[in-house]
C-alpha cells in the first residue's frame, strides 16, 4: 500500500459558539476545517441514533464537493490524504450549491448530504435520492451515451459502492 501523506493543514475545530441545533435532531461530534493551497476541507461529525456517520467537504472558489461519508474520523483523514495528494483519486460528488458546505444560520446547521455528479470527460457519476424512497440514494455510472445503473443504498453504502467502481476503473485507465 502506498504512503499517502496529508498536504493540508491541521485539522482546527470551526464550530460556531452556543448551541447547535440539526434539521434531523443529530448531535454534532464535531465541525474542523483545514486547508491546503487549492482546496478548504470540513469534516463533519454527526451522531445519529445509534450510528455515527462522518462527512467529508472540500471546496474553492469555482465550486463545493462531497468527498464522502464514513464510519470514522480516521477514515475522513485517509480520503483526505487521497484527495491532498491528487484530487482526480477521488471521486467528489459537486454540489449543486458553490461556497461553503456545512454553514450554521441563526443557529442551525446546514449541510448537504452525499448526493451530486462527479465528472471525467465524457464519463460521470450520479448520485441523488431515490424517486420511490427518500431515504436511499440511486447511483449510475455513464458514460458517454450510456448508463449503468449501480443500485440503491443508504450514503455510506452509496459512497463506498461508488469509490469502488471508480477505483476499478481507475486501474484499468478507463476513466483517464
Amino acid at each position: 500500500m502506498r504512503n499517502l501523506n496529508t498536504r493540508a493543514s491541521g485539522w482546527v475545530d470551526c464550530r460556531p459558539d452556543g448551541v447547535v441545533k440539526t434539521l434531523h435532531g443529530e448531535a454534532v461530534l464535531a465541525l474542523d476545517c483545514a486547508e491546503t493551497e487549492d482546496f478548504r476541507y470540513q469534516r463533519l461529525g454527526l451522531q445519529r441514533a445509534e450510528e455515527t456517520v462522518w462527512y467529508l467537504y472540500a471546496w474553492n472558489e469555482v465550486s463545493s464537493w462531497v468527498l464522502g461519508v464514513f464510519d470514522t474520523a480516521a477514515q475522513v483523514d485517509f480520503f483526505l490524504a487521497l484527495h491532498s495528494d491528487n484530487p482526480l483519486k477521488v471521486p467528489a460528488l459537486e454540489l449543486s450549491e458553490s461556497g461553503v458546505p456545512v454553514r450554521v444560520e441563526q443557529g442551525q446547521l446546514h449541510y448537504p448530504g452525499y448526493a451530486g455528479v462527479y465528472r471525467v470527460g465524457l464519463k460521470s457519476y450520479r448520485v441523488e435520492p431515490d424517486q420511490l424512497d427518500a431515504a436511499v440514494l440511486s447511483m449510475h455510472y455513464i458514460d458517454r451515451y450510456n448508463s449503468q445503473f449501480l443500485g440503491v443504498a443508504g450514503e455510506k453504502e452509496a459512497c463506498l459502492t461508488i469509490y469502488s467502481h471508480f477505483d476499478s476503473r481507475l486501474r484499468g485507465c478507463k476513466m483517464c
